[in-house]
């Protein structure tokens, strides 16, 4: 008996996958609320740019003053491409069985093609695995930005984007005043320090603090933060941390200055296969969840489906030497911050 495998195509495989359930994204969820998708390769990244203007006064009946234009630098900027494939042989498709199924043959018991069913779930498996690379790989672009930059080691070279933070608001401590000398440290002063400088360049006042959970240690550890507390009266051990956050991989420590603390352990594994966290230890990222920050996605060319403006698409392909089934995943993400002067990216130690 033959049997025949027929590729799903492109229009059923990219709706399945922009229906699925990213992987839990702390910093895109908090700050990328805005998402846009494009119909061309390239895509438009406004920063604004400048503090905040005030209006001259105009005498009664005299004409009115020239404004000038939002001062902001605009950059056509090409999407990075995240592409995976995986390729699926006879063997995986007619006989390896999933986990927890049971076992299979063709011309079973009733119920729907057992070869089918089987097929249908390795296609789910292996479509989910690869869209939680993609999104795990954005959230990777986010925490990077954090900083004003981030940059992708690309076959053809490295691709990268300055969003021009101000240099201001990347603040590096030294000798006494790092967060490893606890008697000297001042955390509290740095936090309203660094509001300022934030409030000053953007209008918007960071309201969140993110850090590892070294930097966290760090943190409570300092005399001046101990004192604070005792003050206040307050028992950063009480506060509760909502399910959504924790499913995230964030931590919720409490608030000081009106500025959340959150311990955020998000992690990634290199080129080198070697684990690294989202957050480096000695640096603290402090955020404000209303500046304008956008995910944009850059249209996707193909020749079968034309242009696709959508975050994903996903098609397969037959191969005919060796037997087997391409299954591909693709987005064209771009993280982009535009107001980066609303944000802080301080090294602390």
């Amino acid at each position: 008996m033959s049997i025949t495998v027929n590729p799903f195509g492109f229009a059923a495989l990219t709706e399945a996958v922009n229906q699925m359930l990213p992987v839990p994204s702390f910093i895109k969820d908090l700050l990328f609320k805005r998402e846009d998708t494009f119909a061309t390769k390239t895509v438009m990244v406004d920063v604004v740019v400048g503090g905040q203007k005030i209006l001259p006064l105009v005498k009664r009946g005299n004409p009115g003053k020239l404004m000038t234009n939002t001062t902001q630098k605009s950059n056509t900027v090409e999407p990075p491409l995240l592409k995976p494939k995986k390729f699926l042989t006879p063997e995986d498709l007619y006989y390896t069985r999933g986990a927890g199924a049971l076992m299979f043959v063709v011309g079973g018991p009733t119920g729907g093609d057992p070869i089918l069913n089987a097929r249908k779930q390795r296609y789910a498996v292996e479509q989910k695995d690869m869209f939680d690379a993609i999104n795990r790989t954005i959230e990777y672009f986010c925490a990077k930005g954090l900083s004003g930059s981030y940059s992708v080691a690309q076959d053809d070279g490295t691709w990268s984007i300055n969003f021009s933070m101000p240099g201001d608001n990347k603040p590096t401590l030294t000798t006494t005043a790092k967060w490893d000398a606890p008697t000297t440290c001042t955390p509290i002063a740095n936090f309203r320090a660094w509001k300022i400088i934030a409030q000053n360049a953007s209008g918007k006042i960071p309201t969140v603090a993110i850090m590892s959970a070294a930097t966290y240690e760090k943190f409570i550890a300092a005399d001046e933060v101990k004192t604070y507390l005792d003050l206040l009266n307050i028992n950063l051990g009480v506060i509760q941390t909502s399910p959504d956050l924790l499913t995230a991989g964030a931590e919720e420590k409490g608030t000081i200055e009106n500025v959340r603390i959150i311990v955020y352990s998000g992690v990634y594994t290199d080129e080198n296969n070697i684990q690294q966290q989202l957050i480096p230890d000695g640096v603290v990222a402090m955020v404000s969840p209303t500046a304008d920050h956008r995910l944009l996605y850059g249209g996707i060319d193909d020749l079968e489906a034309g242009t696709v403006v959508g975050k994903y698409f996903s098609k397969d392909w037959i191969e005919k030497d060796p037997s087997g089934l391409w299954l591909l995943v693709q987005s064209n993400p771009l993280p982009a911050f535009c107001e980066p002067a609303a944000n802080i990216y301080a090294t602390v130690y």
